[in-house]
């Protein structure tokens, strides 16, 4: 059975969405399947920051894209 995960990515929707994950799916994984370039983003599962290479529990996965200007 796959891991079912509520995804939240801020600031484009902080009200979430919930989507399935393979099994055995890393964070990177996630975050293919979301077109989100690993590099622009923080991720936190429950709160608690996670390695992009760790592998995807269920729970909600906050994605905050990292914000820069000059």
């Amino acid at each position: 059975m796959s891991p079912q995960v509520e995804v939240k990515i801020f600031p484009e929707s902080p009200e979430g969405q919930i989507i399935d994950v393979p099994d055995g799916a890393t964070y990177e994984d996630l975050l293919k399947i979301l077109d989100i370039n690993q590099e622009l983003v923080i991720l936190l599962n429950n709160g608690q920051a996670v390695p992009i290479d760790g592998t995807v529990d269920a729970g909600t996965i906050t994605i905050l894209r990292a914000i820069s200007g000059g």
